[in-house]
């Protein structure tokens, strides 16, 4: 018995022993950046982000940001991702020049530890509308309000600066690295990752499964790379992106309607206004805005069909250039078409449009001038002109006659031999009426 006991006290120990040496030593730090606007992908990646690690044993996901913002509802996703992961995660805005703007703030405020390097600033979450101006009115009230309770809510969930939190929506306020840790706004001041990983270890902080105590030093770090379909979309998540391959596309389906048989613009064309449609998918539109667009694709594409004098294509890019500005729901992100993007794009398809008229206009000048200089009417201006019959034509059937040096498809009432005289009565279709012409000796 006392040799069991002796037995099973070292085997206890070492298991004890093992224990408290795998615990010495730290898990592996997850490290993800994201340098590019808040967007579906972007979310998507932390959320994959926050499983791997808590599956594969992680012990911090490390977040390195720098965002101009994006959109709301994917950081409230990202939020909510946070709030529930088990592994504690740290947000940490480098290198010095980047920022964590309006969205990217939010975001910033949600994490576990916030962290800023030297150099970069936080803040300016204000909603803003195409102009870049503060959105009025009730719908723009509403959204402040939200955005503003959002920020401070997890603000205090964190324990950081509430008031601050809620004035970086609503009164647009930013800070440096240093004034965001001196008001609280943020955690810590590090100046690249050796010190931000210095800097946490050992601290406590609390998440879902209770509080953790953090152990960063000699941990192995694993870099986690966006997918390619997740970079694919985090590109097409941007409305200069969409504004962009809308204008391409509308270009090239006008210039193939206005020169049928350019099947090479045609096919483009459609890709780009595909693509540009699969943009919309993952943006907050607004249904108005994408109704001036499509207004203005079918006004450009009556232009080439209808003698306007120019009058729909002009309407059909102010009815785009209209759309461009207000198809993304400013409530709803701050990253709205540019002006580098909408103007260049209106001036585009203007212009275009006044070549295509002009060199119509020129064409239908010079055909009418042509006409009345060789004579003939109809619709084909050959109404009225004389030729010879090329192969016998029955009466009531039809045959093939030539005039102007061009063989065309006639019919006739009466039966034609080969080279009789015959003139042209009518035109139906590509097909056309004639008679016999009679010689003089017939007439005597």
């Amino acid at each position: 018995m006392r040799a069991w006991v002796v037995t099973a006290g070292v085997l206890v120990a070492a298991a004890l022993a093992g224990a408290l040496a795998h615990s010495g030593t730290p898990g592996p730090i997850l490290l993800l950046e994201i340098r590019d606007t808040i967007n579906p992908a972007t979310a998507s990646y932390l959320e994959g982000g926050i499983h791997r690690a808590e599956s594969s044993g992680a012990s911090l996901v490390v977040v390195e940001l720098d965002t101009p913002g994006g959109l709301l509802a994917s950081v409230k996703s990202m939020a909510e991702a946070v709030s529930a992961s088990a592994v504690p995660v740290v947000v940490y805005t480098s290198p010095a020049g980047a920022s964590a703007t309006s969205a990217g703030a939010l975001l910033t405020f949600s994490a576990h530890v916030a962290a800023m390097a030297p150099g970069t600033h936080i803040g300016a979450a204000h909603p803003v509308d195409a102009n870049g101006k503060a959105e009025e009115g009730p719908a723009g009230d509403k959204a402040v309000n939200d955005t503003a309770a959002f920020a401070r809510g997890l603000a205090e969930v964190r324990g950081r600066n509430v008031d601050l939190a809620a004035e970086v929506v609503s009164k647009s306020r930013s800070f440096t690295a240093p004034e965001a840790v001196e008001k609280k706004v943020v955690d810590l001041l590090a100046e690249d990752r050796g010190a931000l990983l210095r800097s946490l270890d050992g601290r406590k902080v609390r998440t879902r499964s209770g509080d953790v105590i953090l152990h960063t030093q000699g941990a192995e770090i694993e870099v986690l790379e966006m997918s390619v379909g997740q970079r694919l979309m985090s590109w097409l998540a941007h409305p200069n992106v969409a504004a962009i391959l809308m204008t391409l596309g509308m270009l090239l389906i006008y210039v193939e309607v206005s020169h049928p048989g350019i099947s090479v613009a045609g096919v483009t064309g459609a890709a780009c206004l595909i693509v540009a449609f699969m943009a919309f998918q993952v943006l907050p539109i607004r249904a108005g805005g994408v109704v001036f667009l499509g207004l203005g694709l079918l006004l450009l594409v009556l232009e080439a069909f209808a003698v306007s004098g120019g009058w729909l294509a002009a309407a059909g890019v102010i009815s785009f250039v209209l759309g461009l500005l207000w198809f993304v729901d400013p409530t709803q992100t701050d990253i709205t078409v540019s002006a580098a993007v909408w103007l260049p794009a209106g001036l585009t398809l203007a212009f275009v449009a006044t070549v295509v008229t002009v060199a119509a206009a020129r064409m239908r000048r010079l055909s009418k001038e042509l006409r009345a200089r060789i004579g003939g009417g109809g619709e084909w201006g050959v109404q009225g002109y004389e030729g010879r019959v090329e192969t016998p034509v029955p009466a009531g059937g039809r045959g093939k006659a030539q005039f102007r040096g061009e063989i065309w498809t006639v019919e006739s009432h009466q039966a034609l031999k080969a080279g009789q005289a015959v003139k042209v009565i009518g035109v139906k279709g590509f097909t056309l009426r004639v008679e016999p012409v009679q010689s003089e000796d017939e007439n005597k």
